[in-house]
């Protein structure tokens, strides 16, 4: 990460606590923006996975093989924000501070930016590969930061932390599992982005007797 804030000139603020407090983020209409973020990114995922057979094609392939590539970005763009607002607010409430969970967090916000952008097509090989890149790396950054997130729980409950550790392997398990299994289709990335949210939904819940505000 520090390769593209020093060659690519970008300095990335991976601070959450620098724009928004506890108690900011802890606020009613904050509370129902998070629903609001957990109800949206699976739901916009699936609509937009099945404007045409998810067991066919990928979202990437729907993307920029059909006539949605706006409708593309837009997905991206979107669910990227409200995964980043959604996770990053709940570092904030339990006061994780480790800048490396933070920067990867963000990152991986980028990286699905880029992903999106970046057109996916047989007659721009280097371009289709850098895409896939990409999307590798945006999972690996996010999945990465909300590990770290999970080793730090363990200092608030060790049971949670071996049970948050136990669902993020599954939702990378069962994303690979998918993907080997039925090869390069839209169901292993439905699958990742339904199970993720379900594992934030269990997270939450399990972490409610320790945080008022989630």
């Amino acid at each position: 990460m520090a390769f593209f804030e020093k060659n690519v000139g970008v300095k990335i603020n991976t601070s959450m606590d620098y724009h928004f407090s506890r108690e900011t983020l802890g606020r009613g209409y904050m509370k129902y923006f998070a629903l609001f973020a957990l109800l949206i990114i699976p739901l916009y995922t699936y609509l937009f996975a099945t404007k045409e057979s998810p067991f066919y094609y990928t979202i990437s392939m729907i993307g920029n093989q059909f006539d949605y590539r706006m409708g593309f970005i837009v997905w991206g763009v979107i669910t990227g924000f409200l995964l980043t607002f959604y996770i990053g607010r709940l570092y904030v409430l339990k006061s994780f501070k480790n800048a490396r969970g933070h920067r990867l967090l963000i990152w991986s916000h980028v990286f699905l930016i880029l992903t999106v952008a970046i057109p996916a097509v047989d007659h721009l090989p280097f371009l289709k590969k850098l895409h896939m890149v990409m999307a590798v790396l945006f999972g690996l950054s996010l999945l990465t930061s909300l590990y770290l997130f999970i080793r730090y729980l363990g200092e608030i409950d060790q049971r949670i932390s071996l049970k948050s550790s136990w669902m993020l392997l599954i939702v990378l398990g069962g994303s690979l599992g998918l993907f080997f299994l039925l090869g390069n289709t839209g169901v292993f990335e439905l699958f990742f982005f339904f199970s993720l949210t379900i594992f934030l939904v269990i997270l939450k819940y399990w972490l409610k007797p320790y945080e008022k505000d989630l």
